[in-house]
């Protein structure tokens, strides 16, 4: 059992629905699409420049992996 927090409130992650991996047929933005509604995230690469409102960052996977650990 994995017990997971949001804003302070513990919830277990196994009693979450969890999404199929067959493909579903949808449109975006006037685009077809057959993809699975479940995927996994894109890998992290720390080289590549990141642009939010007029800033400029850089990925910080090892601040928060730390984040992370400290839960």
């Amino acid at each position: 059992m994995t017990k997971l927090q949001y804003r302070g409130v513990s919830y277990d992650n196994a009693t979450h629905e969890h999404l199929d991996s067959t493909p579903v047929e949808h449109t975006y933005r006037g685009q077809h699409f057959e993809a699975p509604l479940n995927h996994e995230a894109a890998p992290v690469d720390p080289s590549q420049e990141l642009h939010y409102r007029g800033h400029v960052y850089h990925q910080r996977a090892a601040y928060a992996a730390d984040q992370v650990n400290q839960a």
